[in-house]
């Protein structure tokens, strides 16, 4: 089953990959009118249609719509989101806001090109997710046209502090959240040419051996040199300097726990059998906390704006008709 990444969903569809189980069929199904929303009304076939996207947006299991109490409560919950998207698709209406088949396309394309499916897999995505492919693009339209007039009617009103962006920061990485660990580390590498548990004790052995003659005082550029199975060996087994994420997963989570001046035991990873040394740890700025206050802004941004669409759309309420027969 292919997956769509958490952000696409987050927004348009979901943030997981859940089962969907389908209601149960009721004995009798009446349609019926359940609210009105100035010349507009919303049905309770309307509803149904909305609550599996609903809950998944939302990251809810549909399954829960097999418990009548849970499903009802959940109905008058879509039902409000439904209100409240017919008054912001109202208001865009008198603005003359809309969103084009092109824009939906070039979404959508963008979307399966990130994540790597052709038409046919997407489509087949989204139907895993419970949904017919026409209701996912005319979700698509209205979300693009919820961002929207929520651009121009709250957008400006939204201000993010660089003090609030601090407490953010300080609040996700801490305060030495500006600083980066980074150590220069060296490797004697055994490789064995098999993997026959002959090769690799061979391996291990030569792997240890190297280990002793370190630890009895020998230099351990001149034991790398001499015995080092990998490219390193000619360097004295001096791999470089690095920050977390930039070396092998198995080999980088002993090397980082050695202080400077320290070997470690003996590593196991996919290119064989390493004896660690860090030679030097120090602190450096972290490269990436520019990236990271720029995302705790965004997120701030959007966490402001959906505080402001709220207050906008109880003011649309407020100025309509609005009536629930739920």
């Amino acid at each position: 089953m292919h997956k769509i990444n958490s952000w696409i969903f987050a927004l348009f569809i979901g943030a997981g990959a859940l089962t969907v189980t389908p209601e149960p069929v009721e004995a009798v199904i009446i349609d019926r009118v359940v609210a009105r929303i100035n010349a507009e009304i919303v049905t309770l076939h309307d509803v149904r249609q909305a609550a599996t996207p609903y809950m998944l947006q939302r990251g809810i299991d549909p399954s829960r719509l097999a418990d009548p109490a849970a499903r009802d409560q959940m109905y008058k919950q879509v039902l409000e989101d439904l209100i409240e998207r017919k008054l912001l698709l109202q208001e865009a209406a008198k603005l003359n806001l809309s969103v084009t088949d092109e824009e939906v396309d070039q979404w959508l394309a963008f979307t399966r090109q990130q994540q790597g499916l052709s038409d046919e897999q997407f489509r087949a995505t989204i139907k895993q997710y419970g949904m017919k492919y026409s209701d996912y693009r005319s979700m698509v339209r209205q979300n693009l046209l919820r961002l929207r007039i929520s651009r121009i009617r709250v957008g400006a009103k939204v201000a993010v502090s660089e003090p609030e962006v601090e407490e953010m920061y300080r609040a996700r990485y801490g305060e030495l959240g500006d600083k980066e660990k980074y150590i220069t580390v060296s490797h004697i590498l055994m490789q064995p040419a098999d993997d026959s548990p002959e090769e690799m004790d061979a391996a291990i052995k030569r792997a240890e051996e190297a280990r002793a003659r370190v630890l009895g005082g020998e230099d351990f550029a001149a034991v790398a040199t001499e015995v080092s199975e990998g490219p390193s060996a000619k360097n004295g087994g001096k791999l470089g300097t690095f920050r977390s994420g930039e070396l092998d997963p198995e080999f980088e989570d002993s090397a980082f726990l050695l202080e400077a001046g320290e070997y470690s035991e003996i590593v196991k990873t996919r290119f064989g059998f390493h004896l660690i040394f860090v030679s030097a740890v120090e602190e450096r700025e972290n490269p990436d906390v520019e990236d990271r206050k720029e995302e705790i802004r965004a997120q701030l941004q959007q966490i402001g704006m959906e505080r402001q669409l709220k207050s906008y759309v109880q003011t649309l309420k407020t100025r309509s008709f609005v009536e629930i027969k739920y």
